[in-house]
């Protein structure tokens, strides 16, 4: 009876210990093998240039962002599911428990200090190094969104955008790879990696400055403990780079 006791206690140790990995190593595996698949992906995107301009069709820009929303989102279910078989869950990357209106108001504080920052990165690497693609070649965001449909099916994207790919790079990526590496700057170094290889279709250019943009939202959730700033950030970096007011580094 003890010794059935004293594994019980243990197991409970185990789930709540914040050292254990957040999910199974194969998890992460097929998460890689997701991204590289985005990757090549993007490269052929990139590699297909169209011979005559290509005029943008605002309805089927409609149907690939509603179809990104989807898969955004069965991303972030596919975290959930890999953590919650290992007793973990996505809700430690919100630090729930510990919300507050002035917290709330900090993280839009923080928000736009890491936007101005990598606003300034993204000048920066846009000047040295310009883009060949054409905003057109994007097949997410291949014209501003128009009509009252259009724009709100890109705002939901953009928020989409927010919460789900914090989740999946600052959230799941960077502390499992810090518990899998034992070094968090090699785990935010990586998940940046990984966050700019799946926007490939962008560009070189666009994947240096997304690279960056995951940098700074990286140590931004290490030094916060949370991702909520990031969220803010990342949605309202995409909602304004879709109507051409900032570059689209998402």
């Amino acid at each position: 009876m003890n010794k059935l006791n004293s594994t019980s206690i243990s197991g409970t140790e185990i789930i709540e210990n914040p050292k254990k990995l957040l999910a199974s190593p194969r998890h992460t595996l097929t998460l890689f093998g997701i991204v590289m698949i985005l990757l090549v992906a993007g490269v052929l995107n990139a590699s297909n240039k169209p011979a005559v301009s290509h005029v943008p069709d605002p309805s089927q820009m409609i149907k690939t962002n509603l179809i990104m929303i989807v898969i955004l989102w069965y991303w972030a279910f596919f975290i959930y599911k890999g953590m919650q078989g290992y007793g973990r869950s996505i809700l430690e990357f919100f630090e729930l428990k510990r919300f507050a209106t002035n917290k709330f108001i900090s993280d839009c504080a923080f928000a736009v200090l890491a936007f101005a920052l990598i606003y300034v990165c993204s000048y920066f690497v846009h000047t040295l190094l310009p883009d060949q693609i054409s905003q057109s070649s994007n097949p997410i965001l291949s014209s501003k969104p128009t009509g009252l449909f259009g724009v709100t099916v890109w705002i939901c994207l953009s928020i989409s955008a927010g919460i789900c790919e914090e989740i999946v790079f600052r959230g799941y990526l960077q502390r499992q790879l810090g518990l899998m590496t034992g070094n968090v700057s090699i785990a935010i170094l990586l998940q940046a990696i990984l966050f700019g290889i799946g926007h490939a279709y962008e560009g070189l250019s666009s994947v240096v400055a997304i690279v960056l943009h995951g940098l700074i939202l990286g140590i931004l959730a290490k030094w916060r403990g949370n991702i909520r700033a990031g969220i803010i950030e990342h949605a309202g970096w995409d909602i304004l780079a879709g109507f051409g007011l900032i570059s689209a580094n998402w």
